[in-house]
């Protein structure tokens, strides 16, 4: 249990900024095809979470891995885990 909750708090840092950043791309694909698709939000969110994984982890806050590794979570499992749900969530988005 104590792996699900750090796994939340290392996420919901990517949430709102992965989920408004694929609903300008979907709008930006509204714009271009005259119909909403959740097809381009799913695939959207599926690339933009890693790259906000990367900006806030990589770039921005680099230290707080260290937080995460004394919670028992290295940065390739926080990787590999961002990387499954956000193909869970991009496919469950996708098939609406």
């Amino acid at each position: 249990m104590r792996i699900v909750k750090s796994f939340w708090m290392f996420y919901k840092k990517l949430v709102i900024p992965a989920l408004s950043m694929s609903a300008a791309i979907a709008s930006i694909a509204f714009f271009n095809s005259g119909s909403f698709s959740f097809k381009w939000f799913g695939i959207s969110y599926l690339i933009v979470t890693p790259l906000f994984q990367y900006y806030i982890y990589e770039i921005r806050n680099p230290n707080e891995y260290y937080f995460y590794y004394n919670m028992g979570m290295s940065k390739p499992i926080l990787w590999l885990a961002t990387l499954i749900f956000s193909l869970f969530i991009g496919l469950i988005i996708r098939l609406i």
